[in-house]
């Protein structure tokens, strides 16, 4: 728990330069691992009010047997949706990085915006608990705050070196 804080506090400096070497230099599943311990925080409250609020075919439903649904078929749709998109942020980011000749990998910028993506993931929690309409407009703009944090990374690191 103590290094899941230590990686909050410094995703919390990105864009710094020093921020963005030292968050690049962690395995390449931690930011898996640190994107999945923010989406369980925020499906915990999801959960309690997605049950509170339950209507149709899933309002007769049990606890336990919305529990089990709720974590075998919600949660991964909704993991893998915020994956994609991560990804997604990721090959246009590095689409950048080669037109600006710079000598970054996918995995790299895969790194950099999973890590950016900390505010966005909280004000997203915090927004489902207070409104779900104002949730779903905080979507496209955590977007660009990611792939303008990612971009803004990108000028850290030195041109290609081109060989003759």
């Amino acid at each position: 728990m103590k290094d899941f804080l230590q990686q909050v506090n410094v995703s919390a400096q990105l864009p710094k330069k020093k921020a963005v070497f030292q968050l690049n230099r962690v395995r390449i599943g931690v930011p898996f691992f640190y994107i999945g311990i923010l989406l369980i925080f925020i499906c915990i409250p999801l959960l309690v009010q997605s049950f509170s609020n339950r209507e149709g075919a899933l309002g007769d439903l049990a606890l336990p047997i919305y529990l089990v649904y709720f974590m075998f078929v919600f949660f991964p749709i909704f993991s893998g949706a915020v994956y994609f998109l991560i990804a997604a942020i990721s090959a246009i980011a590095l689409s950048v990085a080669k037109l600006l000749d710079r000598k970054l990998t996918f995995l790299m910028m895969y790194k950099l915006a999973s890590f950016a993506a900390t505010f966005p993931l909280i004000g997203y929690g915090i927004l489902l608990l207070l409104n779900e309409s104002l949730a779903t407009r905080w979507i496209w703009p955590s977007v660009i705050f990611i792939f303008f944090i990612v971009c803004r990374s990108i000028f850290y690191y030195p041109k290609q070196r081109r060989r003759i």
